[in-house]
């Protein structure tokens, strides 16, 4: 069984039972992590008045890192579009601009800046929901948004951290037991798509000077549904 096949069989839920009248708080290590992972479930709390807000910790600039172009400014602008289609403002948007593929080695005060940003953004927020990227997908700057978002949190009560999958879908290994649940999206599928085309640069529709990375149609497919996973991390 894959990572999929077993995130497929989690139990079927509601946004309504996942949040409980709780803030939510995304967490994203690039722009388009938060549209691929968790779209629905954002556009269903902007709609809903519990959605407080998005975080992205880095400009994703490493996507094309051989391009002339202002790549930073070109996804950070993708994401204010997308959030629009979600229901999002600039209020609900935050550009920490730590480095992209850095996060695994952020230290010294920049890691402190970090973690006590976070920390104040969640007391701030409480009682609130916080999902942040899988532990479990190979990138490394999703790993490590995990388990900085853990640090940041630790001990501060009303908060709890949950995790989406984006490259976790794509694993081949079979996994260990996987606790969480399948959220039912599909009154805001058509939102959610609609976001996800705003991030042309991903995608290959935008004309940049260099080839670089694009979303694999695999991973498309899966995100592009009418449930999204969130799981609990192992105690």
């Amino acid at each position: 069984m894959t990572y999929a096949q077993a995130m497929q069989q989690l139990p079927l839920s509601t946004p309504e039972s996942l949040l409980a009248q709780r803030s939510l708080i995304v967490i994203a290590p690039h722009p388009d992590d938060e549209t691929l992972g968790c779209g629905g479930l954002l556009a269903w709390a902007a709609r809903s008045d519990l959605l407080r807000h998005v975080v992205f910790l880095t400009n994703g600039e490493g996507s094309h890192p051989d391009s002339t172009h202002d790549i930073a400014t070109i996804r950070r602008g993708e994401a204010m579009l997308a959030a629009a289609h979600l229901g999002l403002g600039p209020a609900h948007l935050s550009f920490m601009g730590l480095p992209d593929t850095g996060l695994l080695t952020l230290g010294g005060e920049q890691r402190l800046g970090a973690t006590h940003w976070l920390r104040c953004l969640a007391a701030e927020r409480s009682p609130c929901l916080i999902v942040v990227t899988a532990d479990t997908d190979p990138h490394c700057d999703h790993r490590a948004a995990c388990a900085l978002v853990q640090e940041s949190v630790r001990g501060l009560p009303g908060v709890e951290v949950m995790t989406y999958p984006i490259w976790s879908w794509l694993l081949l290994d079979e996994p260990g037991a996987v606790h969480g649940l399948r959220i039912d999206i599909t009154a805001q599928r058509s939102i959610k798509a609609s976001a996800i085309e705003a991030y042309a640069s991903q995608q290959g529709r935008r004309s940049l000077d260099v080839d670089g990375f694009k979303i694999p149609e695999e991973l498309l497919r899966h995100v592009q549904s009418d449930t999204e996973v969130f799981l609990r991390l192992a105690v």
